[in-house]
């Protein structure tokens, strides 16, 4: 009986715990944190004021468009601005509320695969980056390396949820457990606030994760078997643990 602890915020775990349900797998649902709006303590417009100075908008998930979209002046006073994804669910959000997409990684969906586009080299200006605090520090060194200024509006923020009592039960009766991590912020939580034997017990079972980034970290911690799923959504995080688990084929 395989347990699958899935570790992302909760409406993408009920979504992913329903299809693992489907395969005959058994998940466990722990999100580690939620998400709230948070309004960002500089002056967008004034950012991308200078005439004639290529501007940048770059966001890096449907999260940061979710948060910050309505922090965007209205396209009429700034008919210059380029949108900047990382991934296409990010491009998705952004072509949903109405707003083009004018650069996006060839492949890819991690922050290295956005600043290999070959248009970032180009005249570079002023890029605002939408991320929560701490976040994305990547693209923002990656694009001041190219010659951009870069500013980073924290449009919203992390809240810390404790894992509860039926949940750590849960997780210590598991035999046969495979978890899966899509963020290094959801991991040091885990590590703070995990019992040190159920922290233990994830580190030695095998995990799935949806960045080289997060694989490097878990690694360094001493987890035991790391691998990288196909992508970043729940149909590729779904197709790569029936994968591992040898369950049936998914549609």
């Amino acid at each position: 009986m395989t347990h699958v602890l899935v570790t992302r915020p909760f409406d993408a775990s009920r979504q992913l715990a329903d299809a693992l349900e489907a395969v005959g797998l058994f998940p466990i649902i722990m999100p580690l944190y939620t998400f709230a709006p948070r309004k960002p303590d500089i002056d967008l417009s004034s950012s991308w004021s200078l005439k004639g100075t290529r501007k940048l908008a770059v966001f890096t998930s449907p999260r940061a468009v979710q948060f910050g979209l309505s922090f965007i002046p209205p396209r009429d006073q700034l008919d210059d601005l380029e949108i900047v994804v990382v991934g296409s669910a990010t491009r998705a959000s952004l072509e949903a509320a109405g707003y083009p997409v004018h650069l996006q990684a060839l492949s890819g969906f991690t922050s290295e695969d956005l600043l290999q586009i070959p248009g970032l080299a180009e005249d570079p200006g002023v890029a605002v980056i939408f991320c929560a605090p701490d976040g994305r520090e990547t693209i923002a060194k990656g694009l001041h390396d190219l010659g951009w200024k870069t500013v980073k509006a924290m449009v919203y923020e992390r809240v810390p949820l404790l894992p509860d009592s039926g949940q750590l039960d849960r997780l210590e009766k598991t035999v046969d457990l495979i978890s899966i991590w899509t963020s290094v912020s959801a991991l040091k939580l885990a590590e703070k606030n995990l019992p040190r034997a159920l922290w233990g017990k994830i580190l030695g079972s095998p995990v799935l994760v949806i960045s080289s980034r997060i694989q490097h970290h878990l690694t360094q911690l001493g987890a035991s078997r790391v691998e990288l799923a196909d992508g970043p959504g729940n149909q590729e995080l779904l197709q790569s643990i029936v994968r591992m688990t040898g369950q049936q084929t998914v549609n």
